[in-house]
């Protein structure tokens, strides 16, 4: 096995990192703390906790995120090629340890976190890292055979299959969708034949649609996706309550701090509809900017994974940036009515530590492939 030099940490590579990329992510961070503190003490009384503390927690998770993103902004990303197989084990151990009693903590009907007594933690979040950083490998690995479906293609699609259903195991399918997603522009850009692409998407409908409408609560998001008004204090109350947000906003939005919709008028406000609060306080014009943002981002991040020379770095940066633009798009357009209500994050936005942690790493993991492209003096 080859041995990871002592070099690998370079504490000047934020001075070459892509400065897009790093001032947009404080940007985000800063829009999230900014707005959570405007939901908070509505939010926490919801919950049976005091005025302030979701606040103080999210900034506790900002710090700490941070933290994470600038040290392995300073990491070399090649590092993770020597140590792929120990990485995708651990995120395996860490998802089945979630069934586990005592340790494995269930709300509601998801059972999909990891209970450390002073935190708990989504290791399907960094399941998501994990996945990439494998496909990534065994693409470039494979790049000879990856247009041959049985010894190419087929082995890692095993291996994604297993997390996914991992994850569906614990009510995860908004993840599990995310992950199949993300795959799927993984495998295209990796040189899968378009032929077998369209085969396993064909393949994948089913079974999708299955996951969905066998489960009474997720048959209970769609129907209430396609007529919230058929029952509007129960399964279609998300729905609507988003939508009379956006109603609010208008174009200028109410103001910020002045969202009616927060105050325990839509659930998880703080959380998965975020994005409504912010358009009802900023209005159209301040969705627009943040969608602009997020997109900027994407672009940003396309243009690391263009200029990479390095083959793995390349669909490391590619896989990362989608799954940060997956994130955003998908939570948005939940809010917006236009897909099913269910727990989409909004990246460095939304209350939470375990996505938010993730995201900043792999923010972290992507400068770190930025700061490696040729001097241009």
């Amino acid at each position: 096995m080859k041995t990871i030099k002592t070099s690998s940490f370079d504490s000047s590579a934020l001075q070459r990192a892509d400065k897009t990329i790093f001032y947009l992510y404080f940007i985000l961070v800063s829009i999230g703390l900014v707005f959570i503190y405007s939901i908070s003490r509505y939010a926490g009384g919801s919950l049976g906790l005091d005025n302030n503390t979701i606040f103080f927690k999210q900034f506790t998770f900002a710090i700490i995120s941070i933290i994470a993103m600038l040290l392995f902004a300073q990491i070399d990303y090649r590092v993770t090629k020597f140590i792929v197989v120990y990485i995708f084990i651990f995120s395996l151990i860490l998802l089945i340890l979630v069934f586990f009693p005592v340790i494995g903590l269930q709300i509601g009907v998801a059972r999909r976190w990891l209970n450390f007594y002073f935190f708990s933690f989504n290791p399907s979040e960094f399941a998501k890292i994990a996945l990439i950083i494998y496909l990534a490998h065994i693409f470039v690995k494979k790049h000879d055979r990856i247009a041959n479906f049985l010894s190419g293609l087929l082995p890692p699609l095993i291996l994604v299959g297993i997390v996914f259903g991992i994850i569906l195991l614990q009510s995860g399918f908004s993840i599990g969708a995310i992950v199949v997603i993300v795959m799927f522009t993984m495998i295209f850009v990796g040189g899968a034949s378009l032929k077998h692409i369209f085969s396993i998407i064909l393949m994948a409908i089913p079974v999708l649609g299955f996951a969905a409408w066998n489960v009474a609560y997720r048959k209970d998001r769609i129907l209430a996706y396609l007529d919230p008004w058929k029952d509007p204090s129960g399964i279609g109350y998300q729905s609507i309550e988003s939508l009379r947000a956006l109603d609010l906003g208008g174009f200028f939005g109410v103001g910020l701090g002045n969202s009616a919709q927060k105050i325990s008028r839509l659930p998880a406000a703080h959380t998965d509809f975020i994005f409504a609060i912010i358009v009802e306080e900023k209005g159209l014009l301040g969705g627009l900017l943040l969608l602009g943002i997020y997109l900027w981002f994407f672009i940003a991040g396309l243009n690391i994974s263009l200029r990479t020379q390095d083959s793995y770095g390349k669909l490391l940066a590619f896989g990362f940036v989608t799954l940060i633009i997956t994130h955003a798009l998908l939570h948005m357009m939940i809010n917006m009515g236009l897909l099913p209500p269910t727990g989409v994050s909004l990246p460095f936005i939304s209350y939470g530590g375990s996505s938010f942690l993730m995201l900043s790493i792999a923010t972290g993991i992507l400068l770190n492939i930025s700061s490696h492209f040729p001097s241009k003096e």
